[in-house]
């Protein structure tokens, strides 16, 4: 890791504590990539409010996850790719599709094969998506709203994606067993 504190209870901001005491009681333990930014009480706080707007959206878990899975590849992202891989895990997300996700390869579901192809087209295209991709996705079954919700979750997963990766964070021991490199979706690409 780059010289940056992962801050604990005792290090963090003052106005940070309850925000990283309420992860640690919400996932277990505070990831890194929270607790880093533990330092600054406003770019947590930015974060998280991110982080819980795209879970309250009318996206399932499964296709959340997609869309968190799918930006951190594009972005090359190991530490967010093996995190997210441990969160999809425990919410149930069918493994095919996480593979799927990881490997750049090919969903059997239509429309979770539709979201994973629009949120990687957003990404690599830095939103310059062509009407016939905003089509194929709402053809699929997604709504308008769906288009903003996808980029408020690609949003959220590209500030952990850039702050992981400038930081070269260390994968938390939770997140070790899903380790994933960017050369694993290159091969499958």
């Amino acid at each position: 890791m780059k010289h940056f504190t992962i801050h604990n209870l005792q290090s963090a901001a003052p106005n940070a504590r309850p925000i990283l005491e309420g992860l640690a009681k919400m996932v277990g333990f505070v990831p890194n990539v929270f607790a880093v930014m533990g330092g600054s009480a406003s770019a947590l706080n930015g974060f998280v409010e991110v982080t819980k707007q795209f879970g309250a959206s009318s996206l399932n878990a499964t296709e959340r996850e997609i869309v968190h899975i799918a930006t951190s590849v594009e972005n090359g992202c190991s530490y967010c790719v093996a995190g997210h891989t441990g969160f999809a895990k425990a919410q149930k997300v069918d493994d095919a599709v996480i593979e799927a996700v990881r490997t750049r390869g090919t969903i059997a579901d239509p429309k979770l094969a539709a979201l994973h192809d629009f949120t990687r087209a957003l990404v690599i295209k830095r939103g310059h998506v062509e009407q016939s991709e905003l089509e194929r996705f709402r053809a699929a079954g997604y709504t308008e709203a769906q288009v903003y919700e996808v980029i408020i979750g690609i949003s959220e997963k590209t500030i952990s994606n850039l702050t992981s990766i400038s930081l070269d964070l260390p994968l938390d021991e939770a997140f070790k067993p899903f380790a994933w490199e960017p050369e694993e979706a290159r091969i499958a690409a």
